[in-house]
């Protein structure tokens, strides 16, 4: 398999995992709101291309700059910084949406909901690693 084939598998299956975890963590906390279930694969498709993209080209940066002392909280920080990236891209759509008295497609409401869906996140993250970069690769 070429090796531009294996990057477009792990980005649907990142998708695929990112969805279900925004689906679930807007079923289980009610200050997660995707008022348009539809929405849920587009919210995941731009949280995974910044997670996928973004993230394999800070890892050695950020490897190197705390000298690999952080490899546990750092992923968890990243993590925020791009939710928080996810919720400004659609920030920007419900902006639009709301001059047209329409619900916006995401919301998430306080910080602590915030941080609850990063540390879900992160948990996502850790799997896909695991399972898609760490195991195939020793």
């Amino acid at each position: 398999m070429s090796p531009a084939v294996w990057v477009l598998i792990k980005l649907a299956i990142r998708l695929v995992v990112f969805a279900l975890v925004f689906f679930l963590a807007a079923k289980k906390n009610p200050k997660i709101v995707i008022h348009n279930k539809w929405a849920t694969p587009l919210i995941a498709l731009v949280f995974a291309l910044l997670n996928t993209g973004v993230y394999w080209a800070l890892t050695p940066i950020l490897n190197l700059a705390t000298l690999g002392a952080m490899g546990f909280i750092m992923p968890f920080v990243v993590n925020i910084i791009f939710l928080l990236g996810t919720v400004k891209v659609f920030d920007i759509v419900n902006a639009k949406r709301k001059a047209e008295n329409k619900k916006p497609w995401l919301e998430i409401q306080g910080i602590m909901a915030t941080l609850w869906m990063a540390g879900f996140l992160t948990l996502a993250h850790g799997a896909l690693y695991l399972g898609l970069d760490y195991f195939p690769n020793m």
